[in-house]
């Protein structure tokens, strides 16, 4: 990895490691540090890569190879420079690789940026082989979207059952997960880590989940922002994954922020 590769600037469009607010950082770091989990031995495609920390951390997680495609020729080229890997330039309706060329494909943050989301998610099956896995986030639109806000590079959001609908066609079996969960009765463990929490107006709470976990404060660590791949890689002790706010957690009855599956070829 280069370190003397100029900085994406900050667009709100990609997360960009040295700039990002920390709570961007922070869900983007949970959610790669999930698809690591996945990718040990896989050929591996990280479709809208962006600023490319994730396709290298995908690599150092144990992938025997990885390929990052962003529409973005400028990003590519800072990708290539920055990390040394293969970037390619590329529209995620038409991905610029071979049928059944990978078993692994990454796409966080994509669909709702399409224009037309099932012919993505048909190109994200085209291009795996047979028993591939699709892991696919987008923001839960009742929760990320409530009637006053709407996020400009947007074009379709989903809830849980029309992003469940979606996938269907092209993929069997899918299993849901839910990341930044907006709130949970005091009584749930989930609660501990809820952004509407109860326990977040207990006296000391606070200062002991910002000791344990560096993730809930707005401030970055020193060096955090410069090893974004270290951060990805770190496994968090069971003490920190209980009120990490940005854990990646199988779905339950709670409404998250944002939606992930992990969906087998059908």
């Amino acid at each position: 990895m280069s370190d003397d590769a100029a900085i994406l600037p900050e667009t709100g469009e990609r997360m960009v490691p040295e700039l990002s607010a920390a709570r961007i950082y922070w869900e983007h770091v949970e959610r790669y540090k999930f698809a690591c989990r996945h990718v040990v031995g896989k050929r591996v495609l990280d479709i809208a890569c962006g600023e490319g920390y994730g396709t290298a951390a995908l690599l150092k997680a144990g992938a025997s190879c990885v390929i990052g495609v962003d529409i973005s020729l400028e990003v590519c080229e800072h990708a290539r420079a920055k990390y040394g890997l293969d970037f390619r330039q590329g529209d995620a309706m038409t991905i610029p690789l071979e049928d059944a060329s990978v078993d692994v494909v990454v796409s966080f943050e994509t669909i709702e940026h399409v224009t037309d989301p099932l012919a993505f998610l048909r190109e994200c099956a085209r291009v795996l082989a047979p028993g591939g896995t699709l892991i696919v986030s987008t923001p839960n639109r009742p929760v990320y979207s409530p009637e006053s806000k709407h996020n400009p590079f947007h074009q379709r959001e989903f809830d849980r059952a029309e992003f469940l609908d979606l996938l269907k066609p092209h993929f069997g079996v899918t299993h849901l997960y839910g990341q930044t969960l907006k709130a949970a009765p005091w009584w749930n463990w989930q609660s501990l880590s809820a952004e509407e929490s109860f326990w977040r107006r207990i006296r000391g709470y606070w200062r002991l989940t910002s000791w344990l976990c560096p993730a809930v404060r707005s401030d970055m660590p020193p060096g955090l922002r410069a090893n974004v791949c270290q951060a990805i890689l770190g496994s968090n002790p069971p003490s920190v994954r209980l009120v990490n706010p940005y854990e990646v957690r199988k779905a339950s009855r709670f409404e998250p922020y944002y939606w992930i599956a992990v969906s087998s070829v059908g």
